[in-house]
């Protein structure tokens, strides 16, 4: 059987999710709902009530205001996609825990790199769309709340785009901006080794076990010392903006967490390519 055919590829990719489609619509409704409840919350609940703040102040602080309860929702929306994304992760292969399941998806008539893709496209891309799908319902029906109840009107998704990732990401220097989806992709690779190799609460065990090598690491910088600073800074009073000077190290620290990236993806498929029918009782191999 040929490493990979895209024919094959396809078609198999479509049995799966046709065979998952159920669980995508659970989860896409859990989702919206959670999401939801969790709008209503920020926006109805918590804060200062809605009714008062309409007769007792101006319009212009009753938007400021009510805008900064918008945002709060979107923060919760943001903090629920990446944890969306870790368990989709560490749940990579978690439809192979009992036998007959396990045979059934190591015997399928595709190769490993197929098998793999596929585990990676609905397990993660595909979460990620039903995650991001879910938000923008949840924004729309509470945006639709509001304007029943008569309301101001103001959106969450763009606040995603314009006060988040508009300013806190994208209007840094390129090196925090490479520093900040290195640190994203490679704790998502740890969850991706992790949900591979443990058989059983891969996210438990995943989460435990980073926090345990984070904990011992912190202790033993502790002990050395390093009197290294990755990143200083200066005040420019001509210019009035602050400068930012990095260190050797920032881009020697980058650039092993990128080949650390890599590595782990390549050791979580060569992981799945020793997956057996009977393996350990809580690793898969």
């Amino acid at each position: 059987m040929s490493t990979f055919n895209t024919t094959r590829f396809s078609q198999a990719l479509k049995c799966q999710f046709l065979v998952l489609s159920k669980t995508w619509i659970r989860l896409f409704g859990i989702f919206t709902l959670v999401m939801f409840m969790a709008n209503l919350f920020f926006t109805r609940v918590q804060g200062t009530k809605y009714d008062y703040m309409v007769s007792h102040w101006d319009m212009e602080a009753v938007l400021s205001t009510y805008g900064r309860f918008v945002e709060q929702t979107v923060a919760f929306g943001i903090v629920f996609f990446c944890f969306a994304m870790l368990f989709a992760a560490s749940f990579l292969f978690a439809g192979m825990k009992d036998t007959r399941k396990r045979s059934a998806f190591l015997l399928w008539p595709v190769s490993n790199l197929e098998k793999y893709v596929i585990s990676i496209i609905l397990s993660i891309f595909w979460m990620m769309v039903i995650t991001v799908g879910a938000y923008m319902l949840a924004d729309v029906l509470r945006v639709f709340v509001d304007w029943v109840t008569g309301r101001i009107i103001i959106w969450g998704v763009p606040i995603i785009f314009t006060d988040i990732f508009g300013q806190a990401v994208f209007h840094n220097d390129w090196q925090m901006i490479w520093w900040f989806f290195t640190f994203v992709f490679y704790i998502h690779s740890l969850y991706i080794v992790g949900g591979t190799l443990f058989r059983r609460q891969q996210f438990l065990l995943t989460s435990v076990t980073i926090a345990v090598v984070g904990i011992l690491l912190i202790m033993l910088l502790n002990q050395i010392h390093p009197d290294v600073e990755f990143i200083t800074g200066t005040w420019d009073e001509k210019t009035e903006t602050y400068n930012q000077t990095f260190h050797p190290f920032f881009y020697i620290l980058n650039t092993t967490l990128c080949a650390l990236i890599v590595f782990h993806y390549w050791a979580s498929y060569k992981l799945f390519t020793r997956m057996q029918v009977i393996n350990n009782k809580w690793l898969n191999v």
